[in-house]
């Protein structure tokens, strides 16, 4: 069964980092990060607006599999991150197929 999680990730790179280094760092991170989005494991990356940080969805198989993507991740060691793992919530109408986008007058 597939476990959602949403995942805050921000990044503090050393102000002194060599700019190569950062280039080829970035350029890796770019690749890793969407060979997982094309898998499916990572269906959404959102930029957090103003900040070095992005709030993403995983959809995994374990919490085991959600570890070992984030830690592959080139940016890993400049990271702060939190993860939150999420449930259905019983108002959400995409989860009650009988919904059909209409509201009932009353």
């Amino acid at each position: 069964m597939t476990q959602l999680y949403a995942v805050r990730m921000e990044v503090a790179l050393p102000p002194d980092m060599d700019p190569a280094a950062r280039d080829d760092l970035l350029a890796r991170e770019k690749a890793y990060s969407q060979r997982w989005q094309r898998s499916g494991h990572w269906p959404h990356i959102w930029r957090c607006v103003g900040q070095y940080a992005n709030l993403s969805i995983f959809a995994v198989d374990s919490n085991e599999q959600l570890h070992q993507i984030l830690w592959g991740l080139p940016l890993f060691p400049y990271m702060s991150i939190t993860v939150t793992p999420l449930a259905p919530h019983p108002s959400d109408i995409a989860q009650d197929p009988a919904q059909d986008g209409t509201a009932q007058a009353d």
